[in-house]
């Protein structure tokens, strides 16, 4: 059974309903440690030299391998909100007890995926260096724009088959990184352009986004991440599944009298 985009983004705010402080927070937390985390690195490896470059991205590259963990965490406490169940701030430590090292493989991957994409804006970068006029720049800045974007579109298009590695991670501790990468892919088989537009969806709210001065950035995240488990649930039966069974509930069952009159003219 498919939903429409404004179905799961209804049920995602019909689940956020009273549970948005614990998503908010742990998103806060996380973004505060980024944060500082980018501040330390910067003070450690100053100047331009090639050692200092491979050193900084080095260390950012360990420092998000762990930061997924906490990320798939958060990824764990939408899926308790979705499903309706108790969720908490000790929900972005759960896979550090789940073979974290799954995660950190899933990670690893999509990361090298994204800095392939994005080898044109490298490229630029490097012509950018080079220049000294301000003429030159901004006769590059079109050029830098369209290399951006073009490692962004690259970027969306080819992890976006690997959107539920996480979620799948989760629901399946045995499954390994692997598993989780084709799997995912399996389940988005014939959904990705829905996949995508369902992206494209929220870029209103991405420009409110910018308009807040970033302000607005973790309510919309929230929003993002409770429509992104509400597609996961339709995806694998989920929703179907709970619809059925609300259906039975609802169903009256047949009075006993009733059914003793059918059962006695079935007799005779």
């Amino acid at each position: 059974m498919r939903y429409t985009g404004k179905e799961l983004k209804c049920r995602a705010r019909e689940s956020l309903m009273g549970n948005y402080t614990v998503p908010v927070l742990s998103s806060i937390g996380v973004s505060v440690t980024t944060s500082i985390f980018v501040c330390i690195v910067s003070m450690m490896f100053r100047g331009s030299t090639t050692l200092a470059t491979v050193l900084s991205q080095l260390t950012t590259l360990i420092f998000s391998l762990i930061l997924s963990v906490f990320t798939a965490g958060i990824s764990h406490m939408y899926l308790n909100i979705g499903r309706k169940n108790s969720c908490s701030i000790n929900d972005i430590f759960y896979m550090f007890h789940r073979n974290p090292d799954r995660v950190i493989v899933v990670c690893f991957v999509l990361t090298l995926i994204n800095m392939i994409c994005s080898v044109p804006v490298y490229m630029v970068q490097g012509l950018v260096e080079r220049i000294s006029t301000t003429e030159e720049i901004l006769r590059v800045f079109p050029v830098l724009m369209g290399a951006i974007c073009l490692s962004m579109v690259l970027s969306l298009f080819v992890t976006l088959p690997f959107a539920f590695s996480y979620m799948l991670l989760i629901d399946h501790p045995q499954m390994s990184a692997s598993e989780a990468l084709k799997g995912s892919a399996s389940l988005l088989k014939g959904s990705k352009r829905r996949l995508c537009r369902f992206y494209l969806s929220f870029t209103g709210m991405g420009m409110l986004v910018v308009l807040s001065g970033f302000a607005a950035f973790i309510w919309v995240e929230a929003y993002m991440q409770a429509s992104m488990v509400q597609f996961y649930m339709e995806l694998n039966g989920e929703l179907e599944q709970r619809e059925n069974t609300q259906e039975q509930k609802e169903t009256p069952a047949l009075p006993a009298r009733l059914d003793d009159c059918d059962n006695y003219n079935a007799e005779a």
